[in-house]
């Protein structure tokens, strides 16, 4: 135990202390996504008395960093909408679902649209780690302005990265499902939808 104790606070001492959000001494340029540490989900409130929450488990994002003019960073993200986290708790179905809701035209339909992408086109520092990122959602062939609110969290220096810079955001949205065709179980599920992300994104290699 004593090792094992002694091996934790060894650790600890490698890594860094982030108590606060900053912006200084963060590299600009390209970022790619950390997808070991990256996070999006889509909820729907279903029958009107419960949110109903879903993981996208394939997605990547690439971000230009401005450290010095946030506002003029610009952000790319791709989506496979066949690849889908819903916790259903019977195995066996809960594959069937998967595949039901990445597929079906009702849905996802990924045979006719594959992917989901977002592009950003403007975006404007709201507070001194806040901000908004207005871009491009092409969803279900449907292509439409979306805002997202965007915090900043900080920055990291890893060792295991070469002690490049990791930073991480927040970002979250609302949309509604039928500006984009999609209209299937109105009534059940219903026409806002709320979008999320948290994650890492990591500087680039020279």
């Amino acid at each position: 135990m004593r090792i094992l104790a002694v091996s934790a606070g060894l650790l600890a001492l490698t890594l860094p202390a982030q108590a606060n959000p900053t912006l200084e001494g963060v590299a600009s340029g390209l970022y790619e996504l950390e997808k070991t540490h990256a996070f999006l989900t889509w909820t729907v409130e279903h029958n009107g008395i419960s949110g109903y929450t879903v993981n996208f488990t394939d997605f990547d994002a690439d971000l230009v960093f401005d450290a010095e003019t946030p506002a003029n960073s610009q952000l790319s993200v791709s989506i496979n909408p066949t690849a889908l986290n819903t916790n259903y708790p019977d195995a066996a179905k809960k594959v069937e679902w998967e595949e039901e809701l990445g597929t079906d035209p009702r849905f996802m339909n990924a045979g006719e649209f594959p992917t989901i992408t977002f592009a950003s086109t403007s975006a404007e520092q709201t507070g001194e780690f806040e901000g908004t990122v207005t871009g491009d959602l092409t969803f279900l062939g449907v292509t439409q302005p979306v805002t997202l609110d965007v915090s900043y969290g900080g920055v990291a220096n890893p060792p295991w990265f070469g002690q490049r810079d990791v930073i991480g955001f927040t970002a979250s949205t609302t949309l509604n499902r039928s500006e984009f065709g999609q209209t299937s179980m109105a009534g059940i599920i219903s026409d806002e939808v709320t979008i999320e992300f948290s994650g890492e994104f990591l500087q680039a290699e020279e």
